[in-house]
């Protein structure tokens, strides 16, 4: 029994003392958008190395840090902590919890913008990990595909650049160089490092970036590099986060649903648009962009992506904006839902679904779009052995 003034503060105290204790590597992860599915890739490739334990579900918060590290036995060889944060500094108080020697940042977009304020304090929240490995003399894993994760990592002595296009000539750092050599159906890639390649069960060739920044961590943490890249193939999406569910007459719906912000929003239309076939978007309101939701929903609606994708189901009052911006533009399958009216969704979309077709739902957590994915596998049945 522990007694404290502050229970908050003092879960983080007691985290940080068992911290000191492990002799554990430990990965830190942050980003605007890809944190869980990148967190689940360095999972897999640091347990190629040995016992491996961190972050479950999405406890990445002042209170879910310290609860993943007392809950940890301390016979981990390595762990990984997924770092959240929608405030200036609260990324630096996890570091001081968590002590990772090693971070990466999968990106720096707009997400929670409403609540950091602007997106130059993004960038700085972001950045505090690699602030920290700076300061303690830690490992960066720096994107060398996102130009303002490239800006927070300059003054990193100790860095590793991975890239999946030509890398910046001024990068002072050892630099891992990935290619897509292929991508199947629903843009699952075959990733090529060093020779060597692994096909990801992951749709979206975005998800090579991630698996690239897993296998530079686990190799730079002393995980044999073609295990570690071999380990990649075995990471399959989590529900809401990527799952491909078939459904009958052949039509298929890439589960997304989980959250979404601009990024990951434009990278499952491109998914979508690769596929043959009917393409049926579903997008959901993005909430937590503040002064910025108008602005930032518009351009959705403005995409180029769009012009590929033959119905797009925009839903809730801020995705109104979107449609007004698509209809603008002269998209002939914009159609406009009210929040209240998800329930009913699937069953519209069904009346105007072909055979073949594939859909993609996406939506903030407030929205909870995964109701549409529900109401399509229980109208249209669906085929778990046949699902990614």
């Amino acid at each position: 029994l522990f007694v404290m003034d502050e229970t908050t503060l003092g879960l983080q105290s007691l985290a940080r003392e068992v911290r000191s204790t492990f002799g554990s590597t430990v990965a830190g992860i942050t980003g605007s958008v890809g944190k869980t599915t990148t967190r689940a890739m360095v999972t897999a490739s640091l347990a190629a190395g040995g016992e491996v334990g961190g972050t479950s579900g999405n406890r990445n918060n002042h209170l879910g840090v310290p609860l993943t590290i007392l809950n940890l036995s301390g016979t981990e060889k390595y762990i990984v902590i997924e770092m959240g944060a929608n405030h200036l500094h609260e990324i630096r108080e996890l570091c001081g919890i968590a002590y990772p020697e090693i971070g990466l940042i999968t990106n720096i977009g707009e997400a929670h913008i409403g609540e950091f304020g602007s997106a130059e304090n993004i960038q700085k929240g972001k950045g505090e990990l690699f602030e920290w490995l700076r300061v303690n003399e830690g490992i960066a894993v720096v994107n060398l595909d996102d130009e303002k994760v490239i800006e927070v990592a300059m003054d990193n002595e100790h860095k590793v650049g991975y890239t999946l296009d030509d890398p910046p000539l001024d990068f002072n750092g050892a630099i891992y160089a990935g290619r897509v050599t292929e991508l199947d159906a629903w843009s699952r890639a075959t990733l090529m490092v060093e020779g060597m390649t692994v096909k990801l069960a992951l749709p979206g060739r975005q998800f090579a970036h991630g698996a690239l920044a897993a296998y530079a961590t686990a190799v730079e943490a002393g995980v044999d590099p073609e295990s570690a890249l071999t380990a990649l193939a075995t990471v399959e999406p989590l529900e809401g986060r990527g799952r491909i569910v078939t459904l009958a007459d052949g039509i298929e719906v890439l589960d997304d649903a989980y959250n979404a912000g601009g990024p990951s929003i434009e990278a499952a239309l491109t998914t979508l648009a690769r596929r043959e076939g009917q393409r049926i978007a579903v997008l959901g309101d993005v909430h937590e962009l503040g002064a910025y939701e108008e602005e930032l929903h518009r351009s959705f609606g403005r995409m180029p992506v769009l012009d590929d994708i033959d119905l797009v189901y925009f839903v809730g009052e801020r995705m109104a904006w979107a449609a007004e911006e698509a209809e603008l533009m002269g998209h002939p399958g914009a159609i406009r839902v009210n929040a209240d009216a998800i329930e009913q969704l699937p069953e519209r979309i069904g009346e105007l679904i072909e055979p073949g077709a594939g859909i993609v739902v996406k939506g903030s957590r407030a929205m909870r779009m995964e109701r549409v994915v529900r109401g399509l596998e229980t109208l249209h049945g669906s085929d778990t052995e046949g699902s990614a």
